[in-house]
């Protein structure tokens, strides 16, 4: 079971946009699984089960106006709080693969993701 919880929620609403990549779709490719995580309560975190052992990255984003997509300014800078596994930060954009795959073991994983 992979475990995912989310540090650093300051609005308490709406919901939690997971998308968990393996390596050949962190560049813009289809994500191998999506969930979603509700921002309501005080203890934010997703429990995801029935993902193979191998290295993944994951991207989210709280989407707190409930329109499903992340809200951003008029220079394409993110508006509502997102985040990536490892706590990797790009530049200007996502992070590499490299800062943000972790490995998730038959024996499970958990991921803390700093909601910024």
């Amino acid at each position: 079971m992979l475990t995912i919880r989310f540090d650093h929620v300051t609005t308490h609403q709406g919901m939690v946009m997971i998308a968990i990549y393996d390596e050949a779709g962190w560049s813009g490719g289809r994500p191998v699984r999506v969930a979603t995580a509700s921002a309501a309560g005080d203890a934010v975190e997703a429990s995801l089960t029935g993902l193979a052992p191998g290295r993944y990255g994951i991207k989210v984003f709280q989407d707190v106006d409930g329109d499903g997509k992340m809200s951003a300014n008029p220079f394409g800078i993110p508006i509502e709080p997102f985040g990536f596994s490892r706590d990797a930060m790009g530049a200007g954009g996502p992070p590499a693969w490299a800062d943000a795959a972790f490995e998730m073991r038959a024996a499970g994983s958990v991921q803390t993701i700093t909601l910024r």
